[in-house]
């Protein structure tokens, strides 16, 4: 299933918007406008919460945790090693997720064990960012969403993401 990542131009809070092959939201990433957390949450067209987004604290290198609501909790964190590329690493129940491609110029794709499980890219003319994401694994749809807009916070901390500490 493909999907599009749509940041909100005119937010006064990090909230993106999220829509299916056929142009409809199907999901929205909302963040609070005075959170000391910087949280965003995932919510379904019908109000159901599926996940928060939660900045982990107290880490050399950026992180934030995915608290499902089913229970699961997802990890998702920037690699140092090697410093000069952009690395991630995505810790899940299942285990860890690679992350392989160019993510400078945000085209990727997330594998588990070699399964293809994600694949990202990003419009670059376009007011704000934007990701067009086609996902194998519908079991880990919110998921593998939520680590893409985990990634563009990380990506543009300290400019327009709400995930700096400013």
């Amino acid at each position: 299933m493909k999907y599009q990542i749509r940041q909100k131009i005119f937010s006064l809070t990090d909230s993106f918007d999220i829509q299916d092959e056929r142009g409809a939201v199907v999901l929205q990433a909302k963040g609070k406008l005075f959170s000391i957390s910087s949280s965003q949450t995932l919510y379904d067209m019908r109000g159901r919460e599926l996940l928060k987004i939660k900045r982990k604290y107290l880490t050399l290198l950026p992180a934030c945790r995915l608290l499902c609501a089913d229970g699961s909790e997802w990890l998702i964190k920037k690699r140092f090693w090697p410093f000069w590329t952009s690395r991630f690493s995505v810790y899940g129940p299942a285990g860890e997720l690679e992350i392989s491609g160019n993510l400078w110029q945000h085209e990727y794709q997330i594998r588990q064990q070699g399964r293809l499980l994600a694949s990202v890219s990003k419009a670059w003319f376009s007011w704000s960012d934007t990701y067009g994401v086609e996902i194998y694994a519908p079991e880990w749809t919110a998921q593998l969403l939520a680590a893409v807009i985990v990634i563009d916070r990380i990506s543009h901390q300290g400019k327009n993401s709400g995930l700096g500490d400013d």
